[in-house]
């Protein structure tokens, strides 16, 4: 048996994501066993976990980090949408966590556990402390994040052309990820929102401001007051009913007039069977890349040796 074995892509999105999560516990438990202060340690946990796995993958795999992570130019219309429909997210999440709250038993003590993980980050109220806030939970973690989750992870599962399966999977790592029980359904959400973004634009940026844009919410509307009394189940089931309603309005019409950018092909293997998602991964790994509609295929042999008056142009969208 070969050493190392071929890994489908499933089983190495997984390998990944159990990677990176390993890091993230080494880096976030020796932080907090050395004392590190909790800012410092969101920054060295983005850098030293969650973006150094995907990049170790990538040239593991030898791709291009520009293929692996889809760095590239998208329409500002992306751009826009991405950074307008954070805000009803967020109000839907924050509703959505405390009607989760009031249902879960013992659900004061998961509060009042969420505010005091929230104090240390939420502390101090210099210019260094808020720049290094937004530089580690803000501009890191919208980086770092998309990277692992909607760049080479959800395009690895999204082999064979399955798109929402990809969307889907690597929304509920990205909650799981979080080691948070009471956020996993509105983080799920959340990535879901995140995968559709770069489905559409084909790009990984504007998944990136749009989780700029929500961490800076969720920043900003935090209580600095915990001892204020939380909404009523009433209260909060009025502003994630308006809030759902608004976001997934603004969605559906996003989704109407953007044509989709990225279109996963099956993967052709060499028997009859047809394509295989599980297509084996180096050296014959090639993620997905834009649309067969929106690019100019490469001419073949057989096609270069056709008479000049035979000859058919590209396909152009």
């Amino acid at each position: 048996m070969p050493w190392p074995p071929p890994l489908s892509a499933r089983w190495t999105a997984l390998a990944l994501f159990l990677f990176a999560l390993a890091l993230h516990l080494f880096v976030a438990m020796g932080g907090a066993i050395a004392g590190l202060d909790f800012k410092l340690l969101i920054i060295a946990d983005e850098l030293g976990a969650i973006l150094l796995a995907p990049v170790l993958f990538t040239i593991l795999l030898g791709l291009r980090m520009s293929d692996a992570f889809l760095f590239r130019s998208a329409h500002w219309g992306h751009y826009v949408i991405a950074g307008a429909a954070a805000i009803p997210l967020q109000l839907f999440g924050g509703a959505l966590q405390e009607i989760v709250l009031d249902f879960t038993p013992g659900g004061e003590e998961w509060r009042q556990l969420l505010e005091d993980a929230l104090a240390p980050l939420l502390s101090g109220n210099t210019t260094y402390d808020v720049l290094l806030l937004m530089f580690g939970g803000v501009v890191l973690a919208a980086v770092c994040e998309e990277i692992l989750f909607r760049g080479l992870l959800m395009q690895l599962l999204a082999r064979g052309g399955r798109w929402w399966f990809a969307i889907n999977v690597s929304a509920v790592l990205f909650a799981v990820f979080h080691l948070d029980f009471i956020g996993l359904i509105p983080r799920t959400i959340l990535g879901i929102y995140f995968g559709v973004l770069v489905w559409r634009s084909g790009s990984i940026f504007p998944a990136m401001v749009a989780h700029a844009a929500n961490n800076l919410l969720a920043f900003g509307l935090s209580p600095g007051d915990t001892s204020a009394e939380p909404p009523t189940l009433l209260q909060a089931g009025i502003l994630g009913l308006v809030s759902a309603i608004v976001f997934l309005g603004m969605m559906a019409l996003y989704v109407r007039l953007t044509p989709r950018a990225l279109a996963f092909e099956p993967s052709k293997s060499k028997d009859t069977g047809g394509g295989s998602s599980d297509s084996d991964l180096p050296p014959e790994v090639e993620l997905p890349g834009p649309d067969p509609a929106t690019s100019v295929p490469a001419p073949t042999d057989s096609a270069a040796r056709q008479d000049s008056t035979h000859h058919t142009d590209p396909h152009e969208s």
